[in-house]
Order: structure tokens, then C-alpha cells, then sequence
């Protein structure tokens, strides 16, 4: 199911007095759009579970700035000098925890456990008013776990199905407040074709992710491949070569899907701007096409696109032999125009 939605849905699940978790560090690998959205939508009493202040006017500060966050649970506030003055002035109550212990309080409430123990901030303000356990002739710090009602996460690429992959900075917190909110909404800088993220980079399952939306129009990439094995009816001419045509074919299957990706609607393909063949290709040869959308219009949608060859066919050797590349061999490249009228779009 394609879990893609309007950044505007996506900020009214978000209600007052709701505990918000929000991933990343400084405002790296923060949701920035959610959070800006969050920050103009008037919602207030939140308790805000994040690991620092981050600035007065970027990532989880702006929330602050506006006096919409009535306790903040995170390792530290240094670098947002306006939530240490509204902590001073009692109008926002702040939690302090370590940074380690944070993140596995999160997980702890993810996981379904009863608390973590830990020697981190024994005989320290930190252990004020909590329960100490002994094991093994070692004291530890019992931290409860912590959940939310909503958890705001940053992906580096997702699926439409919410499965997500993350890369650098979007690491910091998002795997881990993925699994421990009720509600989960991804912001992805990439969007993908369900099925074709290699599972063993999943870091949240779609199971977790309740809805998706766009990063910054910018920064987002919006891409889509198919492949497909060239057949004996796809050879054109002499030696089985294929026809370059087939891989115009290919593009336009992926312009297709990459408008419904982001559309919602199948629109129409208005015509290439520049379409080059690089390499050759033969009956019994796997294509690989991708197709990316590079500029957002109205109603336009500028795309490039690549063919490569990651199968050859070897009938030098039997009818039957073919080898996978090491190194795919791009056998054609182009960019193109597609069009999906004002009526037809149904996707913010």
C-alpha cells in the first residue's frame, strides 16, 4: 500500500499534549520539513523526546522557540539558549539524560522491556529520586523506558511501502523511535519502487511506518528501475542485436511508474530532449533501466534516464551461457519530459 501523504495530513495527527519523539542530532538527520510544518500548525503542550534543543531557528529549537514543547526529555540544551531560559523560568520542564542512556530508554521502550540499568550518573543529579539496583555487588541505575504517541523520523531512502533505508546523520535516533511510538511518519530524501531495496538495508520495516512524505523538493529524489531479459523477438538485426527502441520502451515504463510515484496518475511522455546509445545489446542480455525525476514543474516533470547491461549472453561458449557483469556496462543514456495535467494530480 502506498503510504505516501500530504505534508499537511501528515502534521494534523500531531494533537495537543501528545508525546513527540523527533530523531536526529543538532538538526542533522531531523525530519526538517515535518518539523517546520509542526512549528506553523499552532499545536501545543507537546512532551518532546529528542536528544538536544538543537538551534532557535533549525530542527526541534523552532518548536521550542515558539513556546509549543511543555517538557523536554534529552542529553542536552547547550546550543538553544532560549530553552535554558524558559527552563530557568519554569515554563518548560526539562529531563536531562545522558546520551547513551537515551537512546536505550527509547529502545527499551521499543523492545517491550521494563527499564535499563546502568551506572551512568550514579551518585550524580542524574539518579535523583530513582530506584538503585544491586547485581553482582554493583550498583546501576534503573532508567524507565520511554514511548511517544508520535515519533517524527528522518530516512535517507523509503519505499511506498514504508520500508526505509538510512544513510549518515539520518542514523542518529530514527531507528530507534521508529519502534517505539504509536504512530510512526517517515520524511524520505529518496522514494523507490516497493521491492527493489535489498532487505538486508532495511533498517525499519514498513510493518512500523504508519505514513510517508517528501524531504525538501531539493534535496528529494524520486527514482524507479525495472529490468527485463531481451528475447529473441526483441532482436532487430544481425548478431541478435536488439533494437535501440527497446530501451526507449524501457524508459517509458519507468517514467510511468516514477509519475504514478509521485503523482498518482500515469500522465504522458511529451518527448526526449537528448537520447544516446553507448554500447550494444543482444538477444539472451539483462537490462537494468533507471529513470530519476531531476525537475518538478506545474505540470512538467524533467527526467534523465540509464540503461545497463548487467547480464551478457556468451553464445560463444553454448546457446544457453550467459555471465553476470562485474561491472554493469551502461548501453544508453537520455532525458525526457513528461506531463501530468493540474486535474490529474492527486499527490502533494
Amino acid at each position: 500500500m502506498n503510504k505516501l501523504i500530504s505534508i499537511e495530513a501528515a502534521v494534523s495527527r500531531v494533537k495537543d499534549g501528545m508525546t513527540l519523539m523527533i530523531g536526529g542530532f543538532l538538526g542533522n538527520g531531523t525530519p526538517s520539513r515535518l518539523v517546520d510544518a509542526l512549528a506553523s500548525s499552532g499545536v501545543k503542550n507537546l512532551t518532546l523526546i529528542c536528544n538536544d534543543a538543537a538551534f532557535p531557528d533549525r530542527g526541534v529549537g523552532r518548536l521550542i522557540v515558539n513556546r509549543q514543547v511543555k517538557k523536554l526529555y534529552a542529553s542536552h540544551i547547550g546550543t538553544n539558549p532560549l530553552a535554558g531560559e524558559q527552563m530557568n523560568a519554569g515554563e518548560l520542564e526539562v529531563e536531562f539524560c545522558p546520551q547513551g542512556t537515551l537512546a536505550e530508554r527509547v529502545r527499551a521502550g521499543g523492545s517491550g522491556l521494563g527499564g535499563v540499568l546502568t551506572p551512568t550518573g550514579l551518585g550524580t543529579i542524574v539518579a535523583r529520586g530513582k530506584e538503585i539496583v544491586a547485581v553482582g555487588g554493583k550498583e546501576y541505575l534503573l532508567e524507565t523506558p520511554l514511548r511517544a504517541d508520535v515519533a517524527l523520523v528522518r530516512a535517507s531512502v523509503a519505499d511506498a511501502s514504508g520500508n526505509l533505508v538510512y544513510r549518515g546523520t539520518s542514523e542518529n535516533f530514527n531507528p530507534l523511535m521508529a519502534m517505539a511510538a504509536d504512530t510512526v511518519i517517515a520524511e524520505a530524501g529518496e522514494f523507490v519502487a516497493t521491492g527493489s531495496i535489498d532487505p538486508g538495508r532495511v533498517r525499519t520495516p514498513g510493518t512500523l511506518v504508519d505514513a510517508l512524505v517528501a524531504g525538501e523538493p531539493s534535496r528529494c529524489r524520486w527514482t524507479a528501475a525495472v529490468r527485463a531479459r531481451m528475447s529473441a523477438h526483441d532482436a532487430h538485426y544481425g548478431g541478435s542485436l536488439v533494437d535501440g527502441a527497446k530501451m526507449l520502451q524501457l524508459f517509458g515504463d519507468v517514467a510511468t511508474e516514477l509519475l504514478i510515484q509521485h503523482d498518482g496518475d500515469e500522465g504522458l511522455f511529451a518527448g526526449y530532449d537528448k537520447v544516446e546509445f553507448l554500447a550494444p545489446v543482444r538477444a539472451g542480455d539483462y537490462i537494468e533501466a533507471r529513470g530519476e525525476i531531476t525537475r518538478v514543474g506545474k505540470s512538467s516533470r524533467g527526467m534523465t534516464f540509464e540503461a545497463r547491461k548487467v547480464i551478457e549472453a556468451r553464445p560463444d561458449i553454448s546457446a544457453s551461457a550467459a555471465d553476470v557483469l562485474a561491472e554493469p556496462v551502461v548501453v544508453c543514456r537520455a532525458s525526457g519530459t513528461c506531463v501530468v495535467t493540474k486535474e490529474c494530480q492527486r499527490k502533494s
